[in-house]
This record gives C-alpha cells, structure tokens and sequence, in this order.
C-alpha cells in the first residue's frame, strides 16, 4: 500500500496502517513549502494586516490554519472581534478551534463529505452580498468557493500561504514501482502480492493530478500498468478526474478523515478479493 501525502501527515497515518496490519510505503506526492517570493509574502502580510476588515475567512486545509495562523499570532496578539471563521473539513475546523478560533456553523465541516461543496451549504455563506471574505488556501488553489460567493455578492480576497510541490524523488521512486519491470524487484522490499498490484491512497486532487503527470512523464501510462493500480480517493468528484486521466480501478471515500479512508480501504480490500476470485475462475 502506497501513502502518498506530505511527509508530515503521511507518516503517522501509515504507522496507523501498519498497526493495523497493512504493509506501507510513503513516497509522499505532495510537499507543502510556504511561499518565499517577496511579492506573495508583501500579499499575506497585507491580508494579516487588514484581518479586522474581513466578515468572514475560510480556511480551506489543516496547512492552511496552520501557516495562516503562523502569520495571524505573530500581528493579532488576540484576534479581531466580529470575524466568523469557516472550515473545510472536520480536521480544519478541530485546528482553528484549537487556535481559538470560534468555527461558524460548525456541524457543515463535521458531516457528508466535508468538502468545499458541503461549506458553501452553510447557512452563514448564503446571503453574503457586499460582505469580505478572506479565504486562506495554497498558490492556485481550487477556486469553487471563491467563484460561488462572488456570484452571490461577496468581495472575495485570497491569502496563498504555500504552495504544493511534487517531490523529485517521489517522481522516480513512484515510476520505479510502477513499471513492471520492476515490480519483481521490488517485490521483497514492498511486500507485493503475487500479481502485483499496488494500492494507492490519495487524499486530494492535487496529489492525484501529480499520480497523472508521473505516469505520463514516465510512460508508465499503459494498460498493463493501469490494471495494477487500486485508487483511493476522498470524494465522488475526485474519482471523476481519476476515471477521466484513464485509471480503472477507482474507488470514494466518504471524505478525507482518517475513519472515513480507513473504511474506503477495507471496501477497496473488499473489492480486490472479490476481482481476484473472479481472476482465478476464468
């Protein structure tokens, strides 16, 4: 089974596998590195800067509290008065609460698939004409929920905290084992099952974009290839993108919550029993 989020994150999760028997390998598709140009460094300051003005911010991702309170404590000794703060995710929300951030409309980050959808149902983002909104993200992130709250009115700035690289040694350690030439070697190291196929879990689009341009790069885009590649994403929408790259067996998680993947893996373990089965009786 291959773990492929940032360092930091991937490495408690797959010792959390491991407890539970699975056999993992980290080649993370994701580095998260907070941005370093001055330009968009003078960008955040002013958005810190000007935090009081804003009716509402949005933190999009765990990095996101993280590196954008990093910033907020180091101007705001006690954070302004009358900003409603807004989570994608339950992990999201947990951490602003943490930071002492009060989460509006907390119950929409705690349920379904807690993505940026489920926000934009949430009662404090419906009528927002002529409110600021700050919405703190990654360099070119998804822009879904700022499109939507522009057309209902909001003024919407972004503060891009960091940006989401794809690691070089991720690129070649990532090809290495899926081509199949090298599968056989890897076998010992890996603890591959007899026909080879690899279990991948990834927990965003940008990860599985990476997936994408390492396969592509790498010509590893072949059907041989394909068919040994078991997906794991956290959303409907993601598994959409992964069929459309061309990827066969794809499979949705609820959402991006550790109880929720844990579960996608075993319906994924599920599933390849049940194809192996088939497999042996032609």
């Amino acid at each position: 089974m291959v773990v492929t989020r940032p360092t930091a994150q991937a490495l408690p999760w797959a010792e959390r596998l491991n407890q539970l028997g699975a056999v993992t390998t980290v080649i993370s598709l994701l580095e998260i590195v907070p941005v370093l140009d001055n330009v968009q460094i003078q960008a955040i300051k002013n958005c810190i800067l000007d935090l009081d003005l804003y009716d509402k911010a949005i933190f999009v991702s765990q990095n996101a509290v993280e590196l954008g309170f990093e910033w907020i404590e180091n101007y705001w000794p006690q954070l302004p008065i009358g900003i409603e703060f807004f989570a994608v995710g339950e992990t999201t929300a947990k951490l602003l609460q943490n930071r002492g951030a009060p989460v509006t409309d907390l119950a929409q980050s705690q349920v379904g698939a807690m993505t940026s959808e489920t926000l934009l149902q949430a009662p404090g983002l419906q009528s927002v004409a002529g409110k600021k909104i700050v919405i703190f993200r990654g360099v070119g992130g998804r822009p879904h929920i700022g499109e939507v709250l522009a057309t209902r009115g909001a003024l919407v700035t972004y503060c891009e905290l960091y940006e989401r690289l794809l690691p070089e040694a991720s690129q070649s350690e990532f090809a290495k084992l899926l081509k199949d030439d090298d599968a056989q070697e890897l076998k010992a190291t890996q603890d591959l099952t007899a026909t080879q196929e690899l279990v991948v879990v990834v927990h965003s689009g940008e990860a599985l974009e990476n997936l994408i341009k390492i396969m592509n790069e790498k010509a590893v885009f072949e059907r041989a290839v394909i068919e040994r590649i078991w997906l794991l994403v956290p959303s409907q929408r993601i598994v959409e993108l992964a069929k459309a790259a061309g990827l066969i067996h794809v499979y949705g998680a609820q959402n991006a919550t550790e109880a929720s993947m844990l579960q996608g893996l075993i319906d994924v373990k599920r599933a390849l029993l049940s194809f192996k089965a088939q497999v042996k009786k032609v």
